[in-house]
């Protein structure tokens, strides 16, 4: 399996373009550059299969409309945090004051179907982990966790944005935590690690 990095916007948000055995192809979380998204997706023989997203916060969901369209592929997405995006311009307008999120329309909602899914060749395991938002999944492809931004390289997911709530959080990070020490993590900002590397501070966490 192939995963590529693409960090999106002011935020460095991460989009990650990953490619089975087979040239297939799942999108997870496209932000704000969609074009450098679909050039890199361009040059790759490969088959574009879905987008998986995270959450629902803006900075994640702004490439979603243009690649849905240039690819004719479905979005997956919990339905708790269809709101949320559909408020994206808002958020938008307050963090960055510039540019328009044309919001998507969200095919499948995690939260409704199988928690494992099927695309093509891909086994994609779905986890709801709310916290950072109230709709917010990790989703497990073989041993890799993109966690969105429920977990980060040495930090956890912000609970003090739209949809936060400190609580859901823990319990969310508690359930990770249990998974394989060796298990890596592809967070929704800064670079992997792994479950075994985010003990400590999810221990600090999980005590405050």
């Amino acid at each position: 399996m192939i995963i590529k990095t693409i960090p999106n916007g002011k935020w460095k948000q991460n989009c990650y373009i990953v490619t089975n055995d087979f040239g297939e192809t799942v999108i997870i979380d496209p932000g704000s550059e969609d074009h450098i998204i679909y050039d890199y997706c361009e040059t790759r023989e490969q088959q574009i299969l879905a987008i998986l997203n995270t959450h629902g916060h803006y900075d994640h969901v702004g490439g979603i409309k243009f690649l849905k369209d240039k690819y004719q592929i479905p979005l997956y997405m919990h339905s708790s945090d269809e709101q949320l995006m559909k408020s994206a311009n808002l958020y938008m307008k307050l963090f960055e004051g510039s540019s328009v999120v044309k919001i998507p329309e969200i095919d499948f909602y995690v939260d409704k179907i199988a928690h494992e899914i099927r695309i093509g060749n891909f086994l994609i395991k779905n986890f709801n982990t709310p916290g950072h938002t109230n709709g917010g999944v990790s989703f497990l492809i073989e041993n890799c966790l993109f966690s969105g931004d429920t977990i980060l390289k040495g930090k956890i997911g912000r609970v003090d944005l739209p949809g936060g709530n400190k609580e859901k959080l823990k319990e969310s990070i508690l359930h990770l935590s249990q998974f394989p020490e060796e298990t890596r993590i592809y967070p929704g900002h800064d670079t992997s690690t792994t479950i075994g590397s985010e003990l400590t501070n999810i221990k600090r966490f999980l005590a405050s």
